[in-house]
């Protein structure tokens, strides 16, 4: 269509630098954070996407169809939102590689929390256009209160759920459960999507290394480095137990504060 072939013109013109080959990724870390930074922006999406769908309705609005430009006004509303969430991303990890994230416990209603977070998650991947009615939410007992830093726990949840969702299929379940005993607390976020190659394992929590097998589905590789430093704040442990093909799960084991 029209508009296929003049958003590939677009995204040709603007791969100016090929910096997100997989085996050299982790060199951007230190010297070079606001260099990947930047071209995640200017390489492909989101800018393109805002970009070509901005130009095909100021040339050929008037001769495209009424669905043909919802549908560019859909993706301009998409990857504003992904450049928001790129850009909080790098904005924490940033604050968290300079030991300036913070940490402030507080009691927290953990039912009323994790069901705060599952809404979040699940409209989140509505506007993006998946499927976000598909978390299941297990959490057995009634209302457990814990001392914890609640936007710390949104930044571990949060990029847990929504790599599940992001990562799975429409058809499919992701289970956040949550166990609570006298010693601590026990987050556990599952999916039955895509895996994790064995070879990514041991890298998985480095700042901007994604999976060899998350194709064109995008993402910063930021979300887990980001859950770990959290995790981390929190005196806590994650641990990952996944296989290509059969989905994976993300346990987040949390000590209880006196």
């Amino acid at each position: 269509t029209l508009i296929e072939q003049s958003f590939r013109k677009r995204q040709q013109r603007l791969r100016v630098v090929e910096i997100r080959d997989h085996a050299d990724r982790n060199s951007y870390c230190a010297g070079g954070f606001a260099v990947y930074a930047l071209a995640e922006f200017v390489e492909g999406t989101p800018l393109a996407a805002i970009l070509s769908s901005a130009e095909l309705l100021k040339y050929y609005g008037e001769r495209l169809p009424e669905g043909e430009k919802t549908e560019l006004v859909d993706s301009i509303g998409q990857a504003v939102r992904r450049m928001t969430r790129m850009l909080e991303d790098i904005l924490v990890i940033g604050r968290a590689e300079a030991d300036r994230l913070g940490f402030s416990p507080a009691p927290l209603e953990l039912r009323s929390f994790c069901a705060k977070v599952v809404d979040e998650a699940s409209r989140a991947a509505q506007a993006d256009g998946r499927r976000g009615d598909r978390i299941v939410l297990r959490m057995d007992g009634g209302e457990a209160r814990a001392l914890l830093d609640e936007k710390l726990m949104r930044h571990i949840l949060g990029n847990l759920l929504s790599n599940a969702l992001k990562y799975s299929p429409d058809d499919k379940p992701v289970v956040l459960a949550v166990e609570t005993d006298a010693a601590g607390l026990r987050f556990t976020v599952a999916d039955e999507g895509i895996g994790i190659p064995p070879e990514d394992l041991p890298r998985l929590f480095e700042t901007f290394h994604r999976a060899r097998n998350v194709g064109n589905v995008s993402g910063t590789g930021l979300g887990l480095a980001i859950v770990k430093k959290a995790v981390e704040l929190h005196g806590g442990r994650i641990e990952v137990d996944s296989r290509p093909g059969a989905g994976s799960r993300f346990t987040v084991s949390l000590e209880r504060q006196p």
